[in-house]
């Protein structure tokens, strides 16, 4: 038993809150997709950067046919105005659908304010092989042009691509329009495709390997129902797999956030996990201020004018430790707002610069080393005699075991381990100096 706790060990959210994060901080002018922004939007000062939002489609209009058009217009124009471009891919090509191999789902589109409301529509099975595959091709031809282009600060990707919208019913007859669950129709569970996610995120990272990556953090409505987990326990998974695997590059992103969001937000909201990780974060305004209390004021804040609810979601996402936020652009452009949007930007960049100064400056300043890697009946953990908490987690952030280290040098027997990837850390007076991906193999 007890050799079985010494390899399942913590759960990360906490582990990398402390960590440096390389991403730009500040107001990004948020657009339309495929819309561009006028020059004269990048030349203001009270932004740090523009979110260039562009379709999967657009890019890609048949399989292996790019058109970077688009794209490049808007980086030519924030290079100029010295500002930051965010890359935001929505969407996938139409072709898709038609794509061999690939798998459909049908069901009736519940959201309000989409144009196909009430009507059936289709769309992927995210953990499809062939579809995956696609994604990753997309994410190559991405990397091969702006990987290595200091303008780009961000590209939001994979989150949104696999795990978010999946519906709670679908329809397995589109004609009679009968209805089922969907983890019923199709399979679900949430440990495999957060192993089929895992190899995405290793991709991007070993194509952008500069340019940290915005990971949307979903809840899927219908887990608890599927499996009695949490609505965010898909998003734990890949969340504590980027961060513990990437801490410098895997961020988290929300699309979101208003004055009236949560805080504390409730246990198994998705908003926990970007709580819980503070220095890593950033969020797009749920809607712009201009309408009021109709969309962005529903608690009733007080006064009930756009600065004081722009102000509110600026507060409120300053609260969970943001330091990045994608303002709409019919926001930044009201003059009425100036000086709101000026200060957001100075307190986001303010932000940033405390959590680089205060973060770790080298997770491996205390040359530990860890070996064989991967591990198959057993790894040494070497590390200096010092009076160090050592734990060790699985990917789910199960805690199993933590130990005192005072000798410098700790040998774990794997051999009962179930193989997969585990996570170890190191603590100095309750504060995180190490952390480091362990992979047990065949």
């Amino acid at each position: 038993m007890k050799r079985q706790i010494l390899i399942s060990i913590v759960l990360f959210f906490t582990i990398i809150s402390f960590s440096q994060f390389k991403g730009a901080s500040g107001v990004y002018y948020l657009g339309s997709a495929d819309t561009a922004i006028p020059t004269v939007k990048y030349s203001n000062p009270n932004i740090s950067g523009a979110v260039c939002r562009f379709t999967w489609d657009a890019c890609e209009p048949s399989p292996g046919t790019f058109n970077w058009a688009f794209v490049d217009g808007e980086i030519q124009k924030a290079k100029a105005a010295n500002k930051k471009i965010s890359l935001q891919p929505l969407g996938f090509p139409a072709w898709m659908k038609t794509f061999p191999n690939v798998q459909l789902y049908y069901s009736i589109d519940k959201n309000q304010f989409h144009s196909t409301y009430g009507k059936v529509i289709s769309s992927i099975i995210p953990w499809n092989p062939t579809y995956l595959d696609r994604v990753k091709n997309f994410i190559q031809q991405l990397a091969l042009k702006y990987a290595n282009d200091s303008t780009v600060s961000y590209v939001n990707a994979i989150g949104g691509q696999i795990s978010r919208n999946m519906p709670d019913t679908v329809l397995i007859d589109t004609t009679l329009k009968t209805k089922a669950a969907f983890w019923k129709a199709f399979p679900y569970n949430a440990d495999s495709v957060a192993k089929k996610m895992f190899p995405v995120i290793d991709f991007y990272m070993a194509h952008f390997q500069k340019t940290p990556l915005w990971c949307s953090v979903d809840y899927v409505s219908f887990e608890f129902k599927a499996t009695g987990r949490t609505p965010n326990y898909l998003a734990t998974l890949y969340s504590n797999y980027g961060i513990s695997s990437y801490s410098d590059r895997f961020g988290l992103w929300r699309e979101d956030i208003a004055g009236c969001t949560l805080f504390p937000p409730q246990n198994g909201n998705q908003w926990n996990v970007l709580k819980n990780n503070p220095d890593r974060t950033g969020a797009q305004m749920i809607w712009s201020v201009q309408d009021g209390p109709a969309r962005m004021n529903t608690c009733g804040i007080v006064p009930n004018t756009k600065q004081e609810v722009m102000d509110s979601a600026v507060n409120k996402a300053l609260n969970f430790g943001m330091r990045y936020l994608e303002i709409y652009g019919i926001d930044i452009d009201d003059s009425s707002l100036s000086q709101n949007i000026q200060n957001a930007n100075a307190k986001l960049i303010a932000r940033g610069k405390q959590l680089t100064s205060t973060g770790i400056s080298e997770l491996n300043s205390y040359n530990i080393k860890v070996y064989p890697n991967p591990a198959n009946h057993f790894f040494t953990i070497e590390l200096p005699a010092e009076d160090t908490d050592l734990k060790l987690a699985d990917i789910s952030g199960r805690i199993i075991f933590q130990q005192k280290n005072q000798n410098g040098k700790v040998n774990i027997d794997c051999q009962t381990i179930a193989r997969g990837i585990y996570f170890l850390q190191l603590f100095n007076q309750n504060r995180l100096v190490y952390s480091s991906k362990i992979i047990l193999s065949e």
